[in-house]
């Protein structure tokens, strides 16, 4: 079975010093490619509402 290679992105909202609430976005949905068009995730460049986990 296929395993995803890539990380997924962690957003932060910080509050002083701590970590207040999180957000998990997928790599593959944001990822950037110059040379093919056809390997930008579905998500790349476009603005984006996240909601984020407490």
């Amino acid at each position: 079975q296929p395993q995803n290679s890539l990380p997924d992105i962690v957003i932060w909202m910080l509050q002083g010093d701590k970590r207040v609430a999180y957000a998990r976005v997928p790599a593959h949905q944001v990822l950037f490619s110059r040379n093919i068009s056809n390997c930008c995730g579905k998500n790349c460049g476009k603005l984006q509402t996240i909601f984020l986990k407490v």
